[in-house]
Parts: structure tokens; sequence; C-alpha cells
């Protein structure tokens, strides 16, 4: 069958974006972020001040002492499209798409995966109010934390390695330390990722594998083996801060929701010597869980 007019150009497109998707379909953002599908046109999730202990069963069932938070989350819309000329449709060979056609698509298949980590990205600079109503990076949360101030930021001291070393040890043992009103640990039996800068990729793989740091006096690596690390592209070279997150946490730091998979779709105007390929989605991220995450500010 010979592929040359705008329908099944279309039909070849999404048969290829499809399987490009599914090859890609575990992404990274998932070990941080909570992975929703969405039925409506928001999403309501519940927090609570507190997490359930087990007590002994005297009487009744203990339901007091909870204090619950809503926070709702939006879809939106996207796209993404570009148009074709209409002679490269027609050019198109036997049951395939040309090179340009599968570049496209490879590109859109690509942006669409990696789409959820700007979004959450985006949240981190951003700081904006978690469901408590406090910044999602604070350092103390009066309506959920008890004697302790749950305080998730660590301040940075610099980004040599002995510099990183101390905070992300600093940071490890804040993540730790967080426990909610009725006493109970947060981040028991946690798993540590760290989401850091492109710049300091080579010093934290260092950390992560090296029997011993010889510089600032470190000595034997503390940190060999402890931690995992992934490279957030999206962060800016200028900016240094990295976050320490617990990734068996029982929430996540990131709620990603999608209502409406990505898919192509055209608009074929016969005078016109291009065709315009385009897919949409329906979306939107945000803030989790902010004890399952701490942020080093440098």
């Amino acid at each position: 069958m010979i592929v040359n007019n705008p329908t099944l150009v279309l039909k070849q497109i999404n048969t290829l974006f499809a399987r490009q998707l599914q090859d890609n379909a575990k992404n990274e953002f998932e070990r941080y972020t909570e992975f929703v599908k969405s039925l409506n046109s928001d999403e309501s999730y519940l927090f609570f001040d507190a997490m359930p202990a087990v007590a002994e069963w005297l009487d009744n069932i203990d339901f007091e002492g909870f204090k619950s938070f809503e926070l709702s989350i939006k879809n939106k819309s996207w796209q993404f499209g570009i148009p074709i000329r209409r002679e490269i449709i027609e050019d198109t060979r036997e049951n395939g798409v040309l090179p340009q056609i599968e570049k496209f698509v490879n590109e859109a298949s690509r942006n669409w995966t990696d789409f959820p980590t700007q979004l959450i990205a985006e949240l981190l600079v951003a700081n904006g109010k978690a469901f408590d109503g406090t910044n999602f990076f604070a350092n103390s949360r009066p309506q959920i934390e008890c004697s302790n101030a749950l305080n998730n930021i660590v301040a940075g001291t610099g980004t040599t390695i002995e510099a990183i070393y101390a905070n992300l040890n600093s940071a490890i043992d804040r993540l730790y330390s967080f426990k909610a009103k009725n006493n109970r640990a947060y981040n028991r039996g946690g798993k540590i990722l760290a989401l850091i800068p492109p710049q300091l990729r080579s010093k934290f793989q260092t950390l992560k594998v090296a029997d011993r740091i010889d510089v600032g006096g470190i000595g034997a690596n503390a940190l060999k083996d402890t931690f995992d690390y992934l490279i957030n592209f999206e962060q800016d070279i200028t900016n240094n801060d990295y976050y320490v997150i617990n990734e068996n946490a029982v929430v996540k730091p990131f709620i990603y929701q999608i209502r409406k998979e990505p898919s192509f779709e055209m608009v074929d105007e016969k005078d016109s010597p291009l065709v315009k390929y385009f897919s949409t989605a329906r979306a939107n991220a945000g803030y989790g869980n902010p004890m399952s995450i701490v942020m080093v500010n440098n």
C-alpha cells in the first residue's frame, strides 16, 4: 500500500507514535511522583496531619485527632504540532513514512515523554502552596507539625565535593527525622534518591561509588551505596539546588495526573501547501507530600 495521502500518513504517524510512547512508558519521574489516571476535569486529593498508628482496641475504633486537608489539581490542555509540506507527504514511500516524518514523530514522542518532568521542574522552582497552605519548601509547617519543626530546607554551603558530602548527609538526616503529630516517623524504611542539576553529576557519582573521599578530611565515604541520583535536565545550569527524596514514601512529593493521552490529528486545507499534524493531551502536575523531600538550597 502506498502511503502518500494525508489521512494514510496520519494513520502511520499514530501507529508509530503509540509504539514509541509504549517503549517509553516507564519514565524516571515516577520514582518521585504519584502517577494518577484522571477521570474528571480536576481531581481532589485528601491528606491528613498525621498517619494512623496501631493501638489497643478497648472500646471503639479511634477516629479522633486527625485533621484532613484537600488539594485540587485541575487538568490543562496541551498541544504539540508541526506543519508538513504536502509534497513530502506525496513522496512518502510504500508501507512506511519518510525519514523526515519519522524524525518528527520521534521528536513528538520524546517531548511528550519528557513533559511531566518539565511540569515538575516548574513546581520545584515556583515553590507554591502545599496541601496545608504553607509553601512546599518551608522552615516549618504549623498546621501539621508536632513539637519539632518540619523544616524541609537545608542551607547549602557550596558545590565542592566536601560541601556536598556534608549537605547531603544533613539532608538525609533531616528527611529521616520528620515525624507526624502522633510521633510516627514519615520516612521509615526510606530509599534515598537525589534529584540533581546536570553540572553536579560527576560529584554525586563520586559520592555514590567511591570508597574514600580524600579531600576536606573526609576519609571513608559514609555515603557509598546509600543513595541513587537522577539528573534534572530542566534545571537551569546556574541553579545549584538539589533535592533529597524518599522514593519509598507512601505519598511521593509530586502528583502527575493525565486525563487524555496524546494522539495525533490533522488539519488538511486543500488550498494550503501545508498539512498540519498535531497532538493534544489533558494533564497537569501538582504538589504531593512535602515530608518526603528536602531541598538543599545553594
